[in-house]
């Protein structure tokens, strides 16, 4: 095998697919990035049990091949080079890969990929086809709630749901819940849903970029979903299970209703909760008609309280509640609105978000239990 092409090219499309590889691969097999040549097309592939990842590059091909090679070392040597035209070389019978320029040599052992899985067929079972930025804020505005958790698989991932043209996504904890509803005119009329891992959905979003407008295809067959973009695959396991009935946590109602600046929350609630008690973040919120006072407390670090004004309508006021002020700020960042609704009962029920300019967006969070 043998190809020439700028070394930024290859180093970008090697730390794509290394992405794959788990930090503890379930083979020594899996620990390498596989190269596949066919005329001026290299195609590479890294994958492990649940998930793979195939990008598609453009190089100047001279000899067809494929090799494996350990995806640490031509990583870590790709990251060194300053945009050089590299001359990637295997000859028949060697062990090892060459990495050439006019100025330097230097050889990275191969592995052997006779064992090496293909990247698995899917048979277009179920085909849902969305344009990037309408895919990048279903994930953006759902997949920061879930949980990392492995024990408790069923949260996390995204539990997407299909009803006709509408779509919502859903990402929850158990102690927040992100949902994220849109309506796309090209879709048809079926009716579906899937679990979709957030580790997925994470590498999807952070290879759609802005500069050129593209749809991504999700294909499902039975429980395998296959991403494709212009040019990378992405395949992983669904997870298995009953996602609850995500509509039953949030309440039918709500007393009380605050029109917020979304800036000045956000800014008031990092400067306040570094003040908090422990690792949960708690800062209590005083609410009442024209004004929110937002304060927290720390035997070492001393009190913090300040003020915004905001305005608010109710019928359960002045009301003391206290949230982690870490899920509300991960909620602020992952909005673009100037203004935000906070929506309440009591202290103890659960309370919503939204951005006032996007109705198809809500964030469901449950308060804390303190002595107020």
């Amino acid at each position: 095998m043998q190809f020439s092409c700028e070394s930024t090219q290859l180093a970008k499309g090697v730390n794509t697919v290394r992405k794959a590889i788990s930090s503890s691969p379930n083979a020594p097999l899996f620990s390498g990035i596989h190269m596949i040549l066919q005329g001026n097309e290299l195609k590479l592939v890294a994958m492990d049990i649940n998930f793979s990842m195939e990008k598609t590059m453009e190089v100047n091909g001279q000899e067809d091949g494929s090799i494996l090679v350990p995806a640490q070392y031509i990583c870590d040597l790709l990251a060194r080079f300053n945009n050089q035209v590299l001359t990637v070389t295997k000859k028949e019978g060697d062990s090892e890969l060459s990495i050439t320029t006019q100025t330097s040599d230097y050889n990275i052992p191969t592995m052997d990929d006779r064992d090496y899985p293909a990247m698995p067929a899917i048979e277009e079972e179920r085909v849902l086809t969305l344009p990037d930025e309408t895919l990048r804020q279903l994930i953006r505005q759902t997949v920061y709630a879930c949980s990392a958790d492995d024990q408790r698989p069923l949260f996390t991932g995204v539990y997407l749901e299909k009803k006709g043209q509408a779509i919502t996504c859903v990402g929850t904890n158990t102690h927040r819940l992100a949902i994220k509803s849109v309506t796309v005119d090209t879709l048809d009329d079926q009716e579906y849903s899937m679990l979709i891992p957030s580790r997925m959905l994470k590498e999807i979003a952070s290879n759609l970029t802005e500069e050129v407008p593209e749809t991504v295809s999700l294909f499902q067959q039975r429980n395998q979903l296959l991403a494709r973009m212009k040019d990378l695959k992405i395949l992983c396991s669904l997870i298995e299970g009953e996602f609850p009935d995500f509509r039953k946590p949030i309440p039918p109602s709500f007393a009380n209703r605050s029109s917020i600046d979304r800036a000045g929350m956000e800014n008031i609630l990092q400067r306040v909760s570094l003040f908090s008690q422990d690792k949960y973040n708690i800062v209590r919120f005083a609410i009442d008609g024209d004004k929110i006072t937002f304060s927290s407390s720390n035997s070492d670090r001393g009190q913090g309280k300040e003020t915004l004004a905001c305005t608010t309508t109710g019928s359960s006021l002045p009301l003391t509640i206290a949230f982690n002020a870490k899920y509300l700020m991960e909620f602020f960042k992952n909005i673009d609105s100037d203004e935000v609704i906070l929506e309440t009962n009591t202290s103890l029920s659960p309370a919503r978000l939204m951005p006032k300019d996007d109705t198809g967006y809500m964030y469901i969070v449950t308060p804390v239990r303190v002595i107020l």
